[in-house]
């Protein structure tokens, strides 16, 4: 997130009543790594690659998600993202289009995410929206 993000959000939301726990998982995405092509990547912080750096933050964000699931013992849910119909078209994404080569990958449709949202578990009101009508 931006800087100071975190906690604009944070008060957005609890000034609509909605119970909040913030996660701060800084050094987790600092040393975090995934797999590319079968191999294992340098630490996001060491990595200069914008194309890799988008990956291991999409992925590292689901398995934080994932661990802060488990810890809050949920069994039914659902992840809302802000998905956007140019982050899907410029990922490559099926739902964009079945013959679209790869622009860049969104860290919000990394693989990982992929998966989840073949399973359903992934809510994205605004995927058909462009960022012009959004903003």
């Amino acid at each position: 997130m931006r800087k100071n993000e975190s906690a604009l959000v944070k008060s957005a939301l609890e000034s609509n009543k909605f119970k909040l726990d913030v996660v701060d998982a800084v050094e987790t995405f600092a040393n975090a790594t995934t797999i590319i092509d079968g191999k294992q990547t340098k630490k996001l912080k060491e990595t200069t690659s914008p194309e890799e750096k988008r990956k291991i933050i999409g992925d590292t964000f689901m398995r934080v998600t994932d661990e802060e699931i488990k810890r809050l013992n949920l069994k039914e849910y659902f992840l809302a993202q802000g998905t956007l119909r140019p982050d899907l078209i410029e990922s490559a994404s099926i739902i964009a289009s079945g013959k679209a080569d790869t622009i860049k990958t969104h860290h919000n449709d990394t693989a990982l995410v992929r998966e989840k949202r073949e399973q359903g578990m992934i809510v994205e009101p605004l995927c058909d929206l462009h960022k012009d009508e959004v903003r």
